[in-house]
């Protein structure tokens, strides 16, 4: 599977200050000043685990502790480049299967194309069971009540200002059947997620920390799972 770095600035931004911060530390022959390029060099190399390896792992474990039905109806909002549609569609047997939206900006994961996923889906074997399409997950293409699961994986967190975040999550809702289970998984606004969700009245609305596969640096991974 061909694989992007997410928010590929901050990785960068890390690195070049503790690359920076090495030369002054290094000429002021005083241990102490190595602390703070070290400690950038460091998150650097956490960042960059958690977007090749971690959350892949949280993916994975995330769908198979669901048990998600063969012939379920998935929607995955900011697909990228197929990490969760993937999990889900390796799940699926048609009827069954997962449809994955994004606008496929760069900037939120480098080589993001809807071509790159496509050719992800094609190398997976899956292309029976998963769609993609270019969709803005404020505005979804989709009926009311259409989906067992949607999922949202380092997605929603991208949307802003807040009044946006929450149509995505009225749109997520609205395409959710009765009974169906919305999954996030971000590193931001989870509180404000489970907050808008209990006010919508969903059920088991549950937020856990996804570990040391979800540092972003220093900014955790959570999982929210509601069922509405």
């Amino acid at each position: 599977m061909k694989k992007g770095l997410d928010a590929p600035l901050v990785p960068i931004i890390f690195t070049a200050c503790g690359l920076v911060g090495m030369i002054p530390a290094w000429n002021s022959h005083q241990l102490y000043n190595f602390l703070f390029p070290v400690l950038m060099l460091v998150l650097a190399a956490i960042f960059v685990h958690t977007s090749y390896w971690g959350k892949y792992a949280i993916i994975q474990q995330t769908v198979a502790a669901l048990k998600i039905p063969q012939n379920s109806q998935v929607l995955d909002l900011g697909t990228g480049h197929g990490a969760v549609l993937l999990a889900v569609a390796g799940k699926l047997q048609r009827p069954g299967k997962v449809v994955g939206i994004d606008l496929w900006k760069s900037a939120d994961q480098s080589s993001n194309s809807l071509t790159a996923t496509q050719r992800n889906i094609e190398a997976a074997g899956v292309s029976n069971v998963a769609e993609i399409k270019t969709a803005d997950m404020t505005k979804l293409p989709f009926d009311d009540e259409s989906f067992d699961y949607v999922f949202a994986s380092l997605a929603i967190h991208n949307v802003k200002p807040r009044a946006q975040r929450e149509l995505a999550l009225r749109e997520a809702l609205r395409v959710l059947k009765p009974a169906g289970y919305l999954v996030i998984i971000d590193l931001e606004h989870v509180g404000e997620f489970k907050r808008y969700l209990n006010e919508q009245n969903c059920r088991q609305v549950s937020v856990k920390r996804a570990g040391f596969n979800g540092l972003w640096g220093w900014l955790p991974t959570r999982i929210l799972v509601a069922e509405k």
